[in-house]
């Protein structure tokens, strides 16, 4: 079934009103995070059979499961962070060290020059 996104839908709400978990609708639509949708989009809305017992273990089981990839995949991001950061780190403390030991780090780029010569000060003549 399509469904025509109009003015105040939400994921939630169309979900709610077609009673489809919203992360089917995301699924289904191939909707990439943030999960923006727009007015006059059209989404497919799966149709779904009644459920019987087990598909509401399923259900949940699968839910569980898209959970821990979405956690995992945090998890990652968080730890490819703190990696660059503990390089940061370390090459901070041995700039620090370097400059605690009085050891001669690359040389100081020197100031430029400016290219003008500066104007002379005007004199002023004494008043008789």
């Amino acid at each position: 079934m399509n469904y025509v996104v109009r003015a105040g839908d939400t994921l939630n709400s169309i979900a709610a009103r077609f009673g489809v978990p919203v992360q089917e609708l995301i699924r289904v639509n191939n909707i990439a995070y943030p999960y923006y949708i727009y007015v006059g989009q059209n989404i497919y809305i799966p149709v779904t059979s009644p459920e019987s017992p087990t598909s509401d273990v399923e259900r949940r089981l699968r839910r569980v499961e898209n959970r821990v990839d979405a956690l995992r995949s945090d998890f990652t991001r968080v730890d490819d962070r703190v990696d660059d950061l503990t390089r940061r780190v370390d090459r901070l403390e041995a700039r620090v060290t370097r400059l605690e030991r009085g050891m001669p780090g690359p040389a100081p780029t020197p100031r430029p020059r400016p290219t003008t010569t500066p104007s002379p000060r005007p004199t002023t003549t004494p008043r008789t």
